[in-house]
């Protein structure tokens, strides 16, 4: 009762100036401990993304002068990467062009570049260009000589992916420059990122693309597959020399800061140069793609007609003149007051600067043939063959069910006649044969169908006799019908 009394009168001895002192601590205690956790959470997030420790930097700038010059066994692999390359873009397979990827030694020049701009070493730089500009050429010669003596001359969507580079190829150059040099700087180099970032950054395919061109005349696929090439290049040594000056590798000779600085101007114009272009690209590419989404919505919800179909559509943007959505139905014909009507719900859905082409059928046949595309012919045709060829296997599966059940219904049936003809030679004293077929079972699991002949002996024959008799003709059934099912019993 004490207690209780002195722990009240304490109670009552608290002053709100000591409950705001109390609530005081308790928010600086809160922060602290917030704060805490925060510099600790910020010291190990430094430790695990922390590259330096591990650093080779005499052996990585030694092993990546190995990797720059271009002769004896580096041109051969060189050629022969090109040639793999360039058939796999010629036949369209992805597998063989990855194998070309894998094979190919143009990274070593380029990252010899960005490594010798990093670390001040003007000789490697003139090595590095000297060997990057003597494999560009071989590759573009050799993969031109292939495409102009290759009978396959058809353009593959391999060949035209390497033709419109855009800024996630920049991005893909920066991040896939950075794992590489990370990779080579470290004690102990990750082959399987040096192999993920030949495949990634793909060097080979566009210097194959861009000797297409050359072999084609077709400039427009020889400028854009050597920007893309150029893209890859330029950022992946850009990424070089930005992690080779985060890492301090040790110069090779001092720059004053006004030339360094120069330097640092050079580099961020000619990025800057480089990469505008495939900005504007890429804007294209997201208009290209948000035009085709909105003309494939209208497409599915605006031509639905009772007896119409629609059997192929081509939708062509293009930015110096109004795009194009063409249409192609079968089937009843829409009135020219459903044509109206779609034109005006194409103006108001917000898809601008575009004509709406529908063909029916009340085109020429030969017109309607030859708008649509080679690709479309051949998947109609493969429609109606495919629709022919399960016809032709529902007809086949009907034959063969047919053809068993008729065979069943043939080894029900024997020759009758001829049978009981012979049977009544041989044994004259036989006076009534019945034949037909007994199901038999076990009632468990066994249950067969037996040929039965019924025989009547009449009443003259002895039942000795008649049993040996009737042996006998039982085995010389079995042997006339080829059955040994077959069966005799007497009555």
């Amino acid at each position: 009762m004490r207690q209780l009394i002195c722990f009240t009168m304490q109670e009552e001895n608290i002053t709100p100036e000591d409950s705001a002192n109390k609530e005081e601590r308790a928010q600086n205690e809160l922060k602290f401990s917030f704060l805490k956790f925060f510099v600790l959470f910020i010291d190990y997030f430094k430790t695990i993304v922390n590259i330096r420790d591990e650093v080779d930097y005499e052996g990585s700038v030694e092993a990546i002068q190995k990797d720059i010059d271009f002769k004896g066994v580096n041109v051969w692999v060189l050629g022969a990467s090109i040639v793999i390359a360039s058939i796999g873009l010629n036949v369209n397979s992805t597998a063989v062009i990855i194998g070309a990827m894998l094979v190919s030694p143009l990274m070593g020049p380029i990252v010899g570049i960005g490594l010798s701009i990093g670390i001040n070493n003007f000789r490697m730089l003139t090595r590095s260009l000297k060997s990057l500009g003597t494999a560009v050429l071989i590759s573009v010669i050799v993969s031109t000589i292939y495409f102009l003596l290759t009978p396959f001359g058809e353009v593959q969507s391999e060949l035209i992916a390497r033709t419109k580079p855009n800024l996630l190829d920049v991005l893909v150059a920066v991040f896939s420059g950075i794992a590489l040099i990370v990779a080579k700087t470290q004690r102990g180099t990750v082959a399987s990122v040096i192999f993920g970032v030949a495949i990634a950054t793909a060097l080979m395919p566009p210097l194959c693309t861009a000797g297409y061109g050359l072999a084609n005349g077709n400039w427009q696929f020889f400028l854009g597959a050597f920007y893309l090439f150029l893209i890859n290049s330029v950022f992946i040594a850009l990424s070089t020399w930005l992690i080779v000056k985060y890492l301090k590798f040790p110069l090779a000779s001092y720059m004053d800061p006004v030339k360094e600085k120069r330097v640092k101007n050079y580099i961020f114009i000619i990025s800057l140069i480089i990469i505008i272009p495939s900005g504007f690209t890429f804007w294209s590419t997201i208009q290209e793609s948000i035009f085709e989404s909105e003309a494939e919505s209208f497409i599915s919800e605006n031509f639905v007609f009772e007896g119409s179909q629609v059997i192929n559509k081509n939708i062509t943007y293009y930015t110096d003149k109004p795009s194009v959505i063409e249409v192609f139905l079968i089937g009843e014909i829409i009135n020219s007051k459903s044509e109206k009507e779609l034109n005006n719900k194409l103006e108001s859905s917000g898809i601008k600067n575009v004509s709406l082409k529908i063909y029916q059928s009340k085109d020429k046949t030969d017109e309607i043939a030859g708008k649509l595309s080679a690709e479309v012919k051949t998947g109609i045709i493969e429609e109606i063959y495919r629709k022919n060829e399960d016809l032709i296997k529902d007809k086949d599966q009907k034959i063969n069910f047919l053809e068993t059940e008729l065979m069943k219904y043939r080894k029900d049936t024997i020759p009758f006649t001829s049978i009981k003809k012979e049977i009544k030679i041989q044994y004259p004293q036989i006076e009534k044969l019945s034949y037909g077929s007994t199901i038999r079972t076990d009632f468990e699991s066994q249950q067969d169908t037996l040929p039965v002949f019924y025989i009547y002996w009449g009443n003259n024959s002895s039942k000795i006799n008649i049993k040996e008799k009737s042996n006998a003709l039982e085995q010389w059934l079995r042997v006339r019908l080829d059955n040994k099912k077959v069966m005799v019993i007497n009555y």
